[in-house]
């Protein structure tokens, strides 16, 4: 399991990458520490794929809320 944690719009964002019992890749993000969203069933080959994926979800959910105060 891996997990990457940055700053986006001022809210931080950390996503956690991990594989599932058949070795392919889930990833979940929470933003703030404050709701979580994990991607289950449609687990992807690599883990690239699966923070690519992961990061472009929770950016762009990131971007629509108002600027945070985190630097």
């Amino acid at each position: 399991m891996a997990t990457e944690t940055y700053v986006r719009n001022g809210h931080t964002v950390e996503i956690t990458v991990d594989h599932d019992p058949t070795g392919r890749y889930i990833w979940s993000y929470m933003i703030d520490a404050d709701g979580y969203t994990e991607m289950r069933d449609r687990p992807l080959d690599s883990f690239e794929a699966a923070l690519g994926a992961a990061k472009h979800h929770a950016n762009a959910k990131a971007d629509v809320l108002p600027a945070g105060t985190n630097a």
